[in-house]
């Protein structure tokens, strides 16, 4: 399920970078409204019968932000309904998030029994699933019922929240394959009718155990994150949009494979010394 949650965020980048495409050309022809204070209220250029003319979206001062975000969220405001279901599902995601992985933290530890190994196996899933629905839901957050991609696409803490996001998916490659591997030894040796498979030893217990503390610390992070870029904390309107979305891309790649590649070539200590006494 962790595979579908990093495909996503994938496919969440290019939709990004074609809806930034997209709104920047819709408002080249589209007339600035009155710049309004974060009050509602007229700015002083507004009494003056000033206006800034608009070539782009990126070259829109900060004092502009609301009105950009009042030409990009015209539809959005027609549909409260889906703007309202969209930020349940984003709230509701997280929240299963990290009941997933507090489960997963407080189930995985030496001596496990079957009845444990289930559990994590459900919380897998269900952690899988959660955070597809962050992704899903903050998508549609960020592209038409949020502040517009504009505000996003220049705000650095954005980015901090998609590169905590992707190190906590690409971290949870390791856990994921490791349940994966042995649900299907389990059923294997269910199906022969033979012994069922060891459980996992103290050491691959201590690794999974420090990558779902990880995975925590990352995901209780987010909200922070959320709270300075609300705010405009960061903003910066120069900021290429490439440049804030390369250090999540990196993460999903680089770290993806890392633990992917760590969880598959991983050896008990048993199999290890049974190697070794081949090998001499």
């Amino acid at each position: 399920m962790r595979c579908i949650l990093l495909i996503v965020l994938c496919a969440f980048m290019m939709q990004s970078s074609i809806a930034f495409h997209l709104s920047a050309t819709t408002n080249l022809n589209t007339p600035t409204p009155p710049a309004r204070s974060r009050l509602g209220r007229p700015t002083k250029s507004t009494f003056q019968g000033s206006s800034q003319p608009q070539t782009r979206l990126g070259a829109l001062p900060i004092t502009s932000l609301d009105s950009a975000s009042t030409v990009l969220l015209s539809d959005a405001a027609a549909s409260p309904l889906f703007s309202a279901l969209a930020a349940y599902g984003h709230y509701l995601g997280l929240l299963l998030v990290v009941s997933s992985l507090v489960s997963e933290r407080l189930l995985v530890k030496p001596g496990m029994t079957e009845d444990d190994f289930d559990k994590v196996a459900a919380a897998d899933i269900t952690y899988g699933l959660a955070g597809t629905l962050v992704l899903i839901s903050g998508y549609f957050r960020v592209t038409q019922y949020g502040k517009g991609w504009e505000f996003y696409a220049h705000s650095p803490i954005f980015w901090v929240k998609m590169f905590l996001f992707s190190v906590m998916g690409s971290a949870s490659f390791f856990p994921t394959t490791k349940v994966i591997q042995r649900a299907i030894a389990k059923k294997n040796a269910e199906d022969a009718g033979e012994a069922l498979p060891p459980m996992w030893s103290e050491a691959l217990v201590g690794r999974i155990t420090s990558v779902v503390n990880a995975e925590l610390l990352a995901v209780l992070s987010i909200p922070l994150a959320a709270t300075l870029m609300a705010r405009g904390v960061g903003y910066n309107d120069g900021l290429p949009w490439l440049v804030g979305a390369a250090p999540s891309a990196l993460a999903v790649v680089g770290l993806g494979y890392k633990y992917i590649n760590e969880a598959l070539t991983w050896e008990e200590e048993k199999e290890k010394q049974a190697t070794e006494a081949v090998e001499v």
